[in-house]
């Protein structure tokens, strides 16, 4: 590990006397190769020239299928999906990297759901309870009663669907599909059922406030007040309304996790992501801190940036290349109140970027263990080489 200083020129010590060869690469320059060449024991006294060439020009072209046309495929298996092999099961997606859904897309799927024979009976089931129960006497009873509150109950489902899953899904860019985990403890998995219950994906891939959950179920609710009989405040039936879906949100999502899959009929065989690269906890990653981090030289919340040192290999492939940046901010600045007394630059929320994924790292290799990170100086630099370790188990899509 080396670092050059400010003209460029570096120097590699403490090799064994001898003949090396020497390749230098850097992106969008040439390779440049010497052979036979002597390593020194006079450090400058034989210094090699390198000069790298502008590599020439490569045009790059990769062959695929647009996102549309992969959501389409996956959302046709989608809605084959019946639990106990009957009722429906089209919004959750068992895929590992789903392809958002297109404005159409969502329109199908809602019009799926609204048009099943599942749905129908459903509707008339609710219609019936309610018919015994007398809710909403204004409509009477026997036939013509029946028929009423059968209108009201599917006119109140297809509304949530359409308004919630299909127009403010499509307006907001969010996906209103349940994506399902599977990994993790069952704690782990618990708690990622609870918390989509309050957020949504949208349609970039990236977790969301439910923006069109809410707009969509509260526009439903007005609407149903234009039809359904009896007095409500406002207030009243909306709250109860964002109530019930929360709930039974959070209630649907557990079952969704834990159990409709296994009761789940034509549930796609998605490859196990077991033989996916896993960056695990612990892990040392050697770094080179860019800017200085002396008491002087920081202030309080600016951003420190690294760069990696070497490769990071995970059953021999490499998930981070040398080179790859990450950054911190700094916290607390402590100077020491005496000569003697050690001062301390404390870094939070330092993470290495690597593709679209973002690994998080710490000071100790031990979790829960508090005290300074580990470096060292690169002599004739002004470096420091600075060793933290993985925070939290990363695994990298396939592929990457």
């Amino acid at each position: 590990m080396t670092v050059t200083d400010g003209n460029g020129a570096f120097q590699i010590s403490s090799l064994t006397l001898g003949n090396y060869n020497v390749k230098i690469s850097a992106y969008g320059l040439s390779d440049w190769i010497a052979a036979n060449v002597p390593a020194s024991a006079k450090p400058g006294s034989n210094p090699l020239v390198a000069v790298l060439q502008v590599a020439p020009a490569v045009t790059s072209v990769t062959v695929g299928v647009g996102p549309e046309e992969v959501a389409a495929e996956q959302l046709k298996q989608e809605v084959k999906q019946r639990a106990l092999g009957v009722i429906p099961n089209f919004y959750v997606t068992f895929e590992n990297h789903p392809a958002p859904l297109s404005p159409k897309q969502k329109l199908d799927l809602g019009l799926k759901l609204l048009v099943d024979p599942v749905t129908f009976a459903g509707v008339g089931v609710t219609a019936g309870i309610q018919q015994a129960k007398n809710s909403y006497h204004q409509y009477g009873q026997g036939l013509e009663g029946f028929g009423k509150r059968y209108g009201a109950d599917y006119a109140t489902t297809a509304s949530s669907i359409l308004i919630t899953d299909v127009v403010m899904a499509s307006v907001l860019h969010q996906d209103p599909r349940y994506f399902y985990s599977g990994q993790g403890t069952k704690g782990q998995r618990a708690w990622y059922a609870v918390a989509a219950a309050f957020r949504t994906k949208g349609d970039n891939g990236k977790w969301q406030p439910p923006y069109s959950s809410l707009a969509g179920w509260i526009a439903s609710a007005e609407i149903s007040e234009t039809y359904l009989p009896g007095s409500r405040t406002q207030y009243t039936l909306i709250g109860r309304t964002l109530m019930f879906r929360f709930v039974g949100g959070v209630a649907l999502n557990l079952a969704q996790e834990f159990l409709l899959k296994k009761l789940t009929s034509n549930v796609p065989d998605i490859q196990s992501v077991a033989n996916a690269p896993v960056l695990r906890e612990g892990t040392p990653v050697p770094l080179i801190a860019v800017d200085r981090l002396s008491i002087g030289g920081v202030t309080t919340g600016q951003t420190i940036t690294f760069v990696l040192a070497e490769d990071l290999i995970v059953d021999g492939k490499v998930v981070a290349k040398a080179g790859g940046m990450a950054s911190g901010q700094v916290g607390q600045i402590s100077p020491g109140r005496s000569p003697d007394e050690t001062s301390n630059v404390g870094l939070e929320r330092v993470t290495l970027r690597v593709g679209a994924v973002d690994v998080p790292l710490r000071s100790r290799q031990v979790r829960g263990v508090v005290g300074p990170m580990q470096y060292k100086e690169l002599p004739g630099s002004g470096k420091l080489a600075v060793t933290l370790y993985v925070a939290q188990s990363v695994q990298f899509p396939e592929g990457q």
